[in-house]
């Protein structure tokens, strides 16, 4: 089935070509929201140590800490990692090309998130990935994302965390450049929404999951202009103080707003199904450094004619990674 499913594609190239979308898109996790709720009430209270009046209940309850709101700006957050990775599925603009390739990945990622009001944050942020490949029919790129929106935590529903923004996304491609783009470029501008909840957490244990909802306003190439609804599921096992292991799903529906394929090979309108596995060990030398293995699987399924987006994916390797606050 696939020898023919191959040739159909080598007599009508014209009518089935995959996009960037659906090549490149496994491995732009990271840049995805992810949100520690921890962090967030740490701003919600002040540092300063004041204790209410003596009262008989002392002898019961404690001394009582008074819990004034945090006054003090956050610091801005620095994220930077590296790593080294196989996969047996190398990514090209227009195609997948079922080459195996080595490749290196680096990323950098500022935000800041000062409070603006009980329980809310502002949420802004820049990130910038990139990726070379070994295999020389692979497509090397770059990820830009910039963004920025609004947290909502509501401790009275046990931390549930709400969230709004607004993102620009610029993939870049050897072939062209930030300000001479090429070809294969893509760039959108979306609105994403969601929600995050912890649904449990013990020393040893931690589960949380979120749904989202994100909305292009304007696509380039105008064809890849969709609205995406994803479920993402994690859990940790933290194996000793420093050890942890995680593993991670994410489920994301694609519904474009335009078709794809041109008569008789016509699809009414464009769906795609994505799926990402992943299992992580990490090691952490210190509080704000780790070090990890990861193995992801990724699965693609679209309707586009001949199946040319649809695609299956193995992904291996080591990395380091450093948290920075100033």
């Amino acid at each position: 089935m696939r020898t023919a499913g191959l040739l159909s594609l080598a007599l009508v190239p014209s009518l089935a070509t995959a996009d960037v979308l659906s090549s490149f898109d496994r491995f732009l996790g990271d840049s995805r929201p992810d949100y520690d709720p921890t962090q967030l009430e740490a701003r919600e209270v002040d540092s300063g140590r004041d204790f209410a009046p003596f009262s008989p209940g002392d002898s019961d309850l404690g001394v009582q800490e008074i819990l004034g709101e945090y006054k003090g700006l956050p610091p801005v957050r620095l994220e930077l990692s590296t790593g080294l990775y196989w996969t047996d599925n190398a990514p090209a603009a227009t195609r997948q090309l079922d080459d195996e390739s080595w490749f290196w990945t680096a990323r950098a990622a500022a935000s800041w998130q000062p409070r603006i009001g009980p329980g809310w944050f502002a949420d802004l942020g820049v990130d910038a990935s990139l990726f070379e490949f070994d295999d020389g029919n692979a497509n090397d790129f770059q990820n830009y994302v910039v963004y920025a929106g609004v947290v909502k935590l509501l401790p009275d529903l046990q931390d549930l965390l709400l969230y709004g923004r607004f993102e620009y996304q610029f993939l870049n491609f050897d072939n062209g450049g930030v300000f001479f783009p090429g070809n294969d470029d893509y760039s959108a501008a979306r609105i994403r929404v969601g929600a995050q909840k912890v649904l449990f957490n013990t020393p040893h244990h931690h589960l949380a999951a979120g749904v989202s909802a994100a909305f292009d306003l304007a696509a380039d190439d105008s064809t890849l202009e969709r609205n995406e609804y994803a479920l993402d599921v994690n859990y940790t096992w933290f194996i000793r103080d420093n050890l942890s292991a995680t593993l991670s799903y994410r489920g994301a529906f694609w519904d474009f707003d335009s078709p794809t394929g041109v008569l008789p090979f016509y699809t009414e309108d464009r769906q795609d199904f994505n799926q990402v596995v992943g299992l992580e060990l990490a090691y952490h030398p210190c509080k704000n450094s780790k070090v990890y293995t990861s193995l992801f699987f990724s699965d693609s399924n679209s309707n586009t004619p001949f199946g040319a987006n649809d695609s299956q994916a193995w992904t291996a390797g080591l990395g380091v990674g450093a948290v920075f606050e100033f």
